[in-house]
């Protein structure tokens, strides 16, 4: 992880910089333009909201490279501030929120609810930097890798791959403008670098016969990781990576519920909870918020009832997790945060942040390292299960589930209902 904080800011600020300096970028690489369905699910003025159906990337072997390469493109379909085009209408795209897309239109055009339009995917550039093989006899594997990779990249049409021999030199140069050893103005080095959309950059090691991995794909604009990919492999180019979500964790529901928020129904062993999207009670008068209807009755011991997501995140880039909510009557609310061991996904870490619920909607903000470990959750495990204690160490890197709610064991019998809105991961 450190490696990558030391990296990737010089590779942003280089990056970062041209696309200050450059108003266009000339690409040679032309082909037809790749479009994509989508639905009007909202339409105000310039501003629509689109719910897209994304294309799924031809592979013809489940390989580790190939399952990069699929997120990388899945990811970057899409970047918030790129320009493309709705029916032949010029649009910018403004948000990003799993499978809903909201563009601004250079004009107004109001659309009709549930109307089909045709998108156009922007063409994006891409700098790959070499992947660096850190620890291990088989350097060659890091450029057998990247190779790959980067095929698999260019014949997706998606992207014009920055030729990674003129970056390395380019950024070579920059580096000595910064020390004063050559008479190249910083200008001049900057005016070379080709504009930019995303960095992919990685690590490679192997020890005892096992890759360790670690990627990540940096929105330039943005500067900050799309995808992050943490994986132990004992074959690098045969099994399947594990993925997690890097985007900032964003619960905005005025338009919908990303992937990872468990709804519905669950019975307890006496009582019950029941979570959906509330469309008219979001904070501020939005259009939505995550809801939870409850009952807790007396002589329930241990019964939680929860607001849940399982959406494995990497959010090493960020200080904790904020929220606001209210409830129909004052409640002691719990969050936990569900952490696991980089060598074991089933050695499992309970992290813990206590607040109080009011009646008027209220944030709660939980750094992560004002967290307070848990290990009583393993004697609620049920018979059979494969999680285990972990090691009592909090990584944001390796998130595997976050939880809202309320414990029976800090409040009296009770029942009703409570309202999450716009949960985020800080900086």
């Amino acid at each position: 992880m450190g490696r990558f904080c030391f990296i990737l800011p010089a590779i942003l600020l280089s990056l970062m910089v041209s696309c200050a300096t450059s108003k266009q970028s000339t690409k040679t690489e032309q082909t037809s333009p790749l479009i994509v369905d989508g639905t009007v699910q909202e339409s105000v003025m310039s501003e629509l909201s689109l719910v897209l159906n994304f294309p799924e990337i031809k592979r013809t072997a489940n390989s580790t490279v190939e399952e990069i390469a699929q997120q990388v493109i899945q990811k970057s379909l899409f970047l918030e501030g790129l320009k493309t085009e709705i029916n032949g209408l010029p649009a910018i795209v403004k948000e990003i929120r799993g499978k809903t897309v909201d563009f601004v239109l250079d004009k107004p055009q109001p659309m009709a609810r549930g109307v089909s339009v045709k998108v156009k995917i922007p063409k994006k550039t891409i700098a790959i930097m070499d992947f660096e093989v850190i620890r291990g006899p088989e350097r060659e594997v890091g450029r057998v890798f990247l190779e790959s990779l980067t095929s698999l990249l260019i014949d997706s049409g998606n992207f014009v791959v920055v030729e990674r021999e003129k970056l390395k030199t380019i950024l070579r140069e920059q580096e000595l403008t910064q020390t004063g050893l050559t008479q190249e103005t910083k200008e001049g080095v900057v005016g070379k670098l080709l504009m930019a959309d995303l960095v992919l950059t990685g690590t490679l090691a192997e020890l005892g016969g096992i890759w360790d991995i670690n990627i990540r794909l940096v929105d330039v604009r943005k500067g900050q990781a799309l995808v992050a990919i943490a994986k132990q492999t004992p074959s690098i180019f045969g099994t399947v990576s594990e993925m997690r979500d890097a985007n900032p964790l964003h619960g905005d529901f005025a338009k919908g519920i990303d992937p990872g928020w468990s709804l519905g129904y669950r019975k307890l062993d006496s009582g019950f909870y029941s979570v959906y999207l509330d469309p008219k009670a979001g904070l501020e008068g939005s259009k939505g918020s995550l809801r939870m209807d409850f009952d807790l009755p007396a002589g329930i011991r241990g019964s939680f009832a929860q607001f849940r997501s399982d959406q494995r995140r990497d959010l090493s880039l960020y200080e904790g997790v904020e929220f606001y909510i209210r409830a129909t009557r004052p409640l002691f609310g719990t969050f936990n945060l569900i952490t696991s061991h980089p060598d074991d996904s089933n050695k499992i870490a309970y992290w813990v942040g206590n607040f109080e619920i009011g009646t008027e909607w209220k944030i709660i903000r939980l750094p992560f390292n004002k967290l307070v470990y848990a290990d009583n959750w393993i004697t609620r495990e049920p018979s059979g299960s494969q999680r285990k204690l972990g090691d009592k160490t909090l990584r944001p890197s390796r998130i595997e589930g976050l939880r809202i709610g309320v414990w029976s064991t800090r409040n009296p019998p009770c029942s009703g209902s409570i309202w999450v809105d716009k949960i985020r991961s800080y900086k």
